[in-house]
């Protein structure tokens, strides 16, 4: 019984600790210079909030009651912050996984040596989650900081960070198993990232519907808040039940539910802690089996000889068919019109075009009806425009992201020199390009708001779900968006060799540059007492200028509908006015980012050549 215990353990040591990718790689990541930058601005960021928070919150309060309700605060803005740094960071991390060993040509050297399935589907896992899991960890005496004050418990503590680890592993699960059927390449990558984008954000905004809210859940003393039915499947829904903002219900209130229903409404931040670990090891379980099965030799599958029927009749097609018109600039018809583009091609972009604005007129039918007040369908409309173009901007950056590492990792950028083309005009042809794939999916919120705009011509209603404005400053500024992410990508994609790297940092400097701009426009420059200001300063960042545009009244006044109807109309010219001289804003940066990257192209490009 001693020796089967003692080579159970012996296999469980291998199999985790002991694993030799897992060993490898965090020994080599340890030593490189950007794993611990990463690490010491992750911490830095979260330090610098907990001070500011605790330093803000806690001056002029001396009653041990404020400090603890002070310091709950503040561990409320640090946890949210943290599960947001997370699910940015893991799907970076995992996303490696996809297309490391494909791209290397090291797998079949990997399937060669004695590591068990085990040991490779695993050995990659850990090795991907452990830089996470260190983070989280790091995190934890910034946590207990707070504790000195009261207010905050460690099962609170526990509870965040078991929430933030669950959603890397899940997301790091779904990125090997990906891996290992061989399916990955590298537009896997930026469907994998949007996936979970889409998850995170849909399901977020749907959860606010008044239909999710069960009758059984109470309201938040504090937030005013109420959970949803989803709480057990979205990691920050899950999060607010933690931190008091949506309290679950009792146990007792919802045991007609039956089994499971009543679990999930009941303890929704463990039911997403045990699904999660759950989906987890199934995934894991399912990748034992595809380890070595692309390695098999023999007669090809069925599946495989219906694919390859389809490629050669693609291929006799394609040697029958007229040729493509190309235009003024190969480069941008290389990027808007080819498979080489990388924000998913022709089908995601229209897919994302037809849902978008089948949601938006089924919530037109449902005011049309008389289903949704005025009210309700604005914040609808304000929440759908807003994934919309949070949407578009992330798929645009990953693009531009890729644009030029793509180039590079396929050796193909030696092609591209050896043409009479000058830097300036491959940059400016990757700008355009990617701008004009992306016009399909910054034309769903025009439409969406379009469609309410004509359809209150035409029914003649009283007060507006949104004014006809809206139709002249949200394409500007979207358009303006979208080319800013579009340079920042690219320029990173020049900069960086890798398109993991490129990815990483754009979105980076895209979030960190939107979430200032929101923050600041949102707390600073909100002044009820003058509203000129707000209306012309808002259209700046992406949340504010949707903001503004959807419901002026409640974004120039605390007090929404009371705020006065001289001041509002006047607010409206100054927010139409404000977007266009924004919308010359972004271009003029494009237009000196532009400059800057032609300047800089050819060193650029020759010293990584070296």
């Amino acid at each position: 019984m001693s020796s089967v215990l003692r080579d159970l353990g012996t296999w469980f040591w291998r199999l985790g600790p002991a694993n030799p990718i897992l060993v490898r790689v965090v020994h080599a990541g340890g030593r490189r210079k950007q794993h611990l930058i990463l690490r010491a601005g992750y911490l830095v960021a979260l330090a610098s909030i907990v001070v500011i928070g605790v330093l803000v919150k806690q001056s002029g309060e001396t009653s041990l009651a404020g400090l603890a309700k002070n310091a709950t605060q503040v561990f409320k803005m640090v946890a949210w912050i943290q599960l947001l740094l997370v699910s940015i960071i893991a799907p970076i991390f995992t996303a490696a996984a996809i297309t490391q060993e494909k791209d290397s040509q090291t797998f079949s050297i990997l399937l060669s040596t004695p590591l068990t399935n085990g040991q490779i589907v695993l050995g990659s896992l850990l090795s991907r989650l452990f830089f996470v899991f260190v983070l989280l960890a790091a995190g934890v005496p910034l946590f207990c900081i707070m504790m000195v004050y009261g207010g905050v418990t460690g099962g609170e503590i526990a509870l965040s960070s078991a929430i933030a680890a669950a959603t890397a592993l899940l997301t790091g699960a779904i990125a090997i198993s990906i891996s290992v059927v061989r399916i990955g390449t590298g537009r896997t990558i930026f469907s994998y990232y949007l996936a979970i984008a889409l998850y995170l954000i849909v399901l977020y905004g749907v959860s606010s519907i008044p239909a999710m809210i069960p009758p059984e859940a109470p309201t938040s003393p504090t937030s005013g808040g109420r959970m949803s039915w989803l709480a057990a499947l979205h990691p920050f829904l899950a999060l607010d039940v933690v931190l008091g903002k949506t309290p679950a219900p009792d146990p007792g209130a919802v045991a007609h539910h039956g089994f499971p229903w009543r679990y999930l409404l009941a303890y929704p931040q463990e039911s997403y802690l045990v699904w999660t670990v759950i989906a987890s090891c199934l995934l894991i379980l399912f990748s034992l089996f595809f380890v070595r099965r692309s390695a098999l030799e023999g007669e090809m599958s069925w599946l495989r000889r219906a694919t390859e029927a389809l490629r050669l009749s693609r291929r006799r097609s394609e040697q029958t068919r007229a040729p493509r018109r190309v235009a003024h600039n190969p480069i941008k018809w290389r990027e808007s019109a080819t498979s080489a583009s990388a924000t998913g091609g022709n089908l995601s972009r229209w897919g994302l075009f037809a849902i978008g604005l089948a949601v938006g007129v089924a919530v037109l039918i449902a005011y049309g009806n008389g289903a949704m007040s005025v009210t309700t369908a604005r914040t609808a409309l304000f929440g759908i425009v807003l994934i919309e173009l949070c949407i578009t901007l992330f798929i645009s950056t990953a693009a531009a992201a890729t644009s030029m590492t793509r180039e590079k990792e396929a050796n193909t950028m030696e092609l591209i020199l050896a043409t009479p083309l000058t830097s300036r005009y491959i940059i400016w042809g990757k700008i355009y390009g990617l701008i004009t794939a992306a016009w399909p999916m910054l034309l769903v919120p025009v439409l969406t708001v379009a469609l309410f705009v004509v359809f209150q011509l035409l029914m003649g209603k009283g007060e507006p779900v949104v004014y006809p404005e809206a139709l002249i400053t949200l394409p500007l500024l979207c358009v303006a968006f979208t080319a800013f992410v579009c340079v920042i990508g690219l320029r990173q994609s020049i900069n960086q060799k890798k398109t993991l790297a490129a990815v990483f940092v754009s979105m980076s400097v895209v979030i960190f540059v939107f979430a200032i701009l929101g923050g600041c426009l949102g707390t600073v420059f909100h002044s009820p007492e003058l509203p000129q200001m707000t209306a012309a300063l808002w259209p700046a960042g992406p949340y504010t200028a949707v903001y503004i545009a959807i419901d002026p009244g409640a974004a120039l006044s605390p007090y929404g509908a009371n705020i006065d109807p001289a001041v509002l109309s006047n607010c409206r010219i100054i927010t139409v006015l404000g977007s266009i001289c924004m919308a010359a804003i972004y271009c003029f940066i494009v237009g000196l980012m532009h400059k800057s990257m032609v300047h800089g192209f050819d060193m650029v490009i020759r010293k990584q050549s070296a």
